[in-house]
């Protein structure tokens, strides 16, 4: 079960096609700006020049840091919670004591004791062999978003502070390897609602509804790592964002790159995994923009923290 949980982390951290894991910040000098790593063959890589021709946004001088709330899961909280979604079936505890589960058909609830990340999935469709769920049975994206946000406002399960992000899709492909077109044999549509707080995004927050063919709920997954207010400090401008990124380096896909040009930069907050120690979600510059490098060209983000009384890791 711990898999699904790092699957919805990494979800909700994709950026650019890179995939992001929070890590701690060592506590070398050279190194203190690092506070995530990517999955793969690439990992922050230094730049030699960066440009930015956009208009930098404007922000407070001070802005609120939030300070973590730990999530710990009772069994009467488990029975509530998966009564929203209109499960009556006893409470049990997973093999390795980590989740507490009802199963109620066809769905099956799981909920982390101790960071409250959940799953409600109907694994008879959600794994992808149900002829109910070919691509011609799939409502239309924005069908799909109707659907989801109708559902978790309905069961009172859209957390505080959640807007709509985005909507992909999973799928499933036969092949016969006889060179004849592959054919498309499971569809379905991935809604995805992303955190706010105080107006900026917070990225690693977010609750998913998965909806199948004949807009069925295959499945709904969520983590969030709760927060409360702790109080304002001054943040570092965009200019001297910029100037940190330099310092730090991109994190791209890109070989050697060489010169960096920026097309988005804006504040949000990071939240890494619930269960990772991070004691406050700080404001951080979301940086993204293109790069070119030795054999081509790409993409690249980094994220800078914005308040350095709180140091300069992202947690």
């Amino acid at each position: 079960m711990k898999q699904i949980a790092i699957g919805l982390a990494v979800l909700l951290l994709i950026i650019g096609g890179t995939t992001l894991l929070p890590v701690e910040h060592p506590q070398s000098d050279e190194d203190v700006h690092r506070g995530i790593e990517v999955v793969g063959p690439y990992g922050v890589q230094e730049i030699s020049e960066v440009t930015c021709d956009i208009a930098l946004p404007e922000y407070p001088e001070k802005v609120m840091v939030y300070r973590t709330v730990d999530t710990i899961v009772s069994k009467d909280d488990a029975q509530k919670i998966a009564e929203k979604f209109g499960m009556s079936g006893p409470v049990e505890e997973s093999r390795s004591g980590i989740w507490y589960v009802i199963k109620d058909d066809p769905y099956t609830f799981e909920i982390e004791k101790e960071t409250g990340y959940m799953t409600y999935t109907w694994e008879g469709r959600w794994k992808g062999y149900n002829t109910r769920d070919r691509p011609q049975y799939l409502p239309t994206d924005e069908e799909a978003r109707k659907i989801a946000e109708t559902f978790l406002t309905s069961h009172d399960l859209m957390p505080e502070g959640a807007i709509y992000s985005s909507v992909s899709h999973g799928q499933r492909i036969f092949s016969n390897h006889k060179g004849e077109a592959p054919i498309v044999t499971y569809k379905d549509s991935k809604v995805l609602f992303t955190g706010t707080l105080s107006n900026l995004s917070v990225a690693g927050n977010g609750i998913y509804v998965t909806v199948g063919g004949d807009g069925d709920i295959l499945k709904v997954a969520k983590r969030w790592r709760e927060a409360e207010p702790y109080r304002e400090f001054k943040i570092i401008s965009p200019e001297n964002a910029i100037k940190e990124l330099k310092q730090t380096g991109v994190v791209t896909t890109v070989s050697s790159p060489r010169e960096a040009t920026i097309d988005t930069i804006k504040l949000c907050y990071y939240a890494s995994p619930p269960g990772d120690e991070q004691p406050y979600l700080k404001p951080t510059y979301s940086i993204r923009g293109s790069v070119e490098g030795e054999k081509g060209t790409g993409t690249f983000f980094q994220y800078v923290p914005a308040v350095p009384e709180l140091g300069k890791g992202l947690y």
